[in-house]
């Protein structure tokens, strides 16, 4: 998948992703993700982790499936859908 095609598709998830009340936040690691969780709930927010497309790494990671695996782009919104 070319660097166009990834930006798009990710921009596609996004904006499909608002319409629902998410808000994209920013991309985290393992063990990172756990405790954003944590914090953003402990907040009053709904919490989604989504992973992470071929091609939104570095070019020198993009092959590697284990660190396609640890990352997650973390969105979140209001409890009840509300952004």
């Amino acid at each position: 998948m070319s660097d166009v095609a990834v930006a798009s598709a990710r921009l596609v998830r996004d904006e499909l992703l608002a319409r629902d009340g998410w808000l994209r936040r920013f991309t985290a690691a393992a063990p990172r993700t756990a405790e954003v969780r944590e914090l953003y709930t402990s907040l009053g927010l709904e919490v989604l982790l989504d992973p992470l497309m071929p091609g939104e790494l570095a070019k020198d990671c993009e092959g590697c499936t284990v660190a396609l695996a640890m990352f997650r782009v973390v969105y979140t919104r209001r409890r009840g859908g509300e952004s």
